[in-house]
């Protein structure tokens, strides 16, 4: 009879267990989640959308501007292409490498759910593409950067988020530092990107060349994510 009166006792406890279990991770831990086409707010920009960059030691300049611009507001899915001034090459962006996401878009945050990717080519000269960001961007995430297969050891590392990031004047939110062991469009040599959300590339340290790339002035637009 006791054995009988502890099963009927657990049958409530195993029936609310089975129903958490058919209950999706991210509607019971939604703090952990986050939607997958956020991943937009640092590199989906309009066509027309400008960045101006100043070298620190040379006071070269270099003006970015958005030339061609898709998204699929229902996914994370975009890809941009960007033209520089600077050595008039165009710069592609996009996203790659997604795992499945549902209907709702969310993810763990804990889980690398996708990444972008940049290409650098102009007429007659495709030198190449790499990873250059992480998405969800948590600090201390490494990654291998298969834009240098060839290469052994090279990975893409998230060195920091920061809340707030200033440079000059400017106090930039959502600022990722990604640092890039072996990074092929930028002549095969180590580089750290500074990326604010809703603004994009902010500052860029080429290590082997000596530059620091700043961003000096901006006019972005999003209104198509």
């Amino acid at each position: 009879m006791k054995k009988w009166t502890l099963l009927l006792m657990a049958l409530p406890l195993l029936w609310a267990c089975r129903k958490d279990d058919q209950i999706p991770f991210c509607e019971q831990y939604p703090d952990e989640c986050v939607d997958i086409r956020m991943v937009k707010d640092w590199f989906y920009f309009d066509v027309g959308s400008r960045w101006v960059y100043e070298e620190e030691n040379t006071g070269q300049r270099d003006t970015l501007i958005v030339t061609s611009s898709w998204s699929d507001t229902g996914s994370y899915q975009f890809s941009t292409i960007l033209n520089s001034s600077y050595d008039g090459y165009n710069y592609p962006q996009w996203t790659s490498s997604a795992i499945p996401v549902g209907d709702d878009n969310l993810v763990k945050k804990s889980i690398r759910s996708t990444s972008v990717k940049k290409a650098k080519t102009k007429s007659g000269d495709y030198v190449g593409e790499s990873y250059c960001f992480l998405f969800y961007p948590m600090e201390g995430y490494s990654q291998p950067n298969n834009g240098g297969a060839s290469i052994v050891g090279s990975y893409i590392h998230i060195d920091s988020t920061f809340y707030t990031y200033e440079i000059a004047e400017f106090q930039f939110k959502e600022v990722i530092k990604i640092r890039e062991d072996h990074t092929l469009i930028e002549e095969s040599q180590p580089t750290i990107h500074y990326y604010a959300g809703n603004v994009g590339l902010i500052r860029k340290e080429l290590i082997d060349s000596n530059q620091v790339w700043n961003l000096i002035s901006y006019s972005v637009s999003q209104l198509n994510k």
